[in-house]
């Protein structure tokens, strides 16, 4: 039976709201990417090495939010968490392993659908329950699925829905693969959207980034995973200087590109269909991609590049323009957000927080002080010269000022980094006597977040301190 699922908070404001319908609740239009750090697009650093007018143009139209983060900086924690509204320590996914999501969390589509929403779903899955499993998953249609979705496929059957005709409100997810081939381009391998062209000469492709050296004073973590990232197969960057990394990023960035012709189909296609004024955009991503940063490739790490990801809500006379700093938890608000948009109860299980007021008012006072980002650092346990090293697990709290990190494993175990003075994260300050203060602060803050959501977890990696 459908109501197995859903816990009892779920089903008061379900059922409320299918009686309640009203046709001005907007259609939600959910376009993701895969592994698309926050900056990457012409609106935020210029068209010189990227072009992305699609998502520019839609930033254009909303509110991008410039400092918004992932749940966990990996594929499967990350969207468990955006479609089930929970932590991932909540989920219990923080690495990407096929354990189900607990029956009590039901994705998004079977809120929206329960609520008298018309609901589709195309691209890329990765979420820990089966996709022929309807009755949980809510989504009335889905496509493209296999293998990880296809970009250059999705904008067909997401465009037919769009154009369905109905007497409804609609929830439509377009979830992209790209960028996320550049971990096969890393690699040397087949990029499975298809070839982008021969690599330009180093000297005609972006600079490296400016942190590409490890930061000073780095936690022993970091510093091990990044020579079990140098000793695998899945990230063969142990020969890389700064002309391959050059290389890379042109790659990464041609794939950014890509991606966004494939939304630009989309978006024209609700423009085209009548239904933009009354159709709230969601655009964001799983994780992003470090391309070099910290002498990093891929995710998982709390580097900005990795977790800090595109954040753009765009709802045409609701929403004015603008470019917010407000600290987001993809993770835990998108979900909230959506629901508080469309009229419909917030089921009081959800941490996160809604949107809704900050896009309506960028300057509102009552906001929160922090996010906290979690991680399991698996793919450091590898064996590096013999020896095997474990996985970390790790928790990142990032306050106006500063970005504070914690690990389980080593002597040195804290990072502080003072974003304002250091955006590039390339000094720990942790054990510098000047950022005491700020060090104790963001501990307590950190343990009072364990506190006030149960985090146990947090609370053991962060031991005695």
């Amino acid at each position: 039976m459908i109501m197995k699922y859903l816990p009892s908070v779920i089903l008061a404001f379900a059922v409320s709201a299918s009686s309640a319908f009203s046709a001005e609740r907007p259609n939600i239009l959910f376009i993701m990417t895969d592994q698309h750090f926050g900056d990457a697009m012409s609106g935020v650093m210029g068209k010189r090495y990227v072009k992305t007018p699609n998502l520019d143009s839609l930033a254009e139209s909303g509110v991008r939010f410039d400092r918004a983060y992932a749940p966990n900086p990996i594929c499967i924690p990350a969207r468990n968490s955006i479609f089930s509204g929970y932590y991932p320590f909540e989920t219990g996914l923080q690495t990407n392993s096929k354990q189900p999501l607990p029956e009590r969390m039901v994705s998004m589509g079977k809120h929206f659908k329960d609520a008298g929403y018309d609901t589709g779903y195309f691209g890329k899955w990765h979420l820990n329950m089966n996709t022929s499993d309807a009755e949980r998953h809510g989504f009335d249609e889905t496509g493209v699925l296999k293998n990880n979705g296809a970009d250059h496929l999705i904008p067909e059957p997401t465009i037919a829905f769009l154009n369905r005709k109905r007497d409804k409100p609609f929830l439509l997810v377009a979830s992209f693969t790209g960028p996320h081939d550049i971990c096969e381009m890393v690699r040397g391998q087949k990029i499975p959207g298809g070839p982008i062209g021969e690599f330009p000469k180093p000297e005609d492709c972006p600079p490296v980034p400016v942190n590409v050296a490890p930061p000073i004073d780095e936690t022993d973590s970091m510093a091990l995973m990044r020579k079990s990232y140098q000793a695998t197969e899945m990230t063969p960057i142990a020969h890389f200087n700064n002309d391959k990394w050059r290389q890379m990023r042109w790659g990464y960035y041609q794939l950014i590109e890509r991606s966004d012709r494939e939304i630009g189909k989309v978006l024209d296609a609700l423009k085209a269909s009548g239904l933009a004024e009354n159709t709230l955009v969601i655009f964001t991503a799983d994780h992003g991609d470090c391309t070099g940063a910290h002498s990093f490739a891929q995710k998982t790490v709390f580097y900005d590049e990795s977790a800090r990801i595109p954040l753009i809500l765009s709802y045409p006379g609701k929403i004015a323009p603008s470019a917010n700093r407000k600290l987001v938890n993809v993770g835990v608000d998108t979900f909230p957000t959506m629901l508080d948009f469309a009229g419909l109860k917030i089921p009081s299980s959800f941490k996160g927080r809604s949107l809704k007021s900050v896009c309506e008012n960028p300057n509102v006072e009552d906001w929160r002080k922090y996010v906290v980002v979690s991680n399991h650092m698996v793919q450091g346990a590898v064996p590096v010269g013999g020896t095997e090293i474990p996985a970390s697990r790790g928790r990142m709290l990032r306050t106006d000022n500063y970005k504070y990190a914690v690990y389980d494993l080593g002597e040195h175990r804290e990072s502080l980094v003072d974003m304002e003075n250091d955006p590039h994260e390339m000094r720990n300050v942790a054990r510098n006597p000047e950022h005491r203060a700020a060090l104790e602060a963001h501990r307590k803050l950190l343990r009072d977040y364990a506190d006030k959501t149960g985090d146990t977890e947090a609370i053991e990696i962060m031991g005695n301190r």
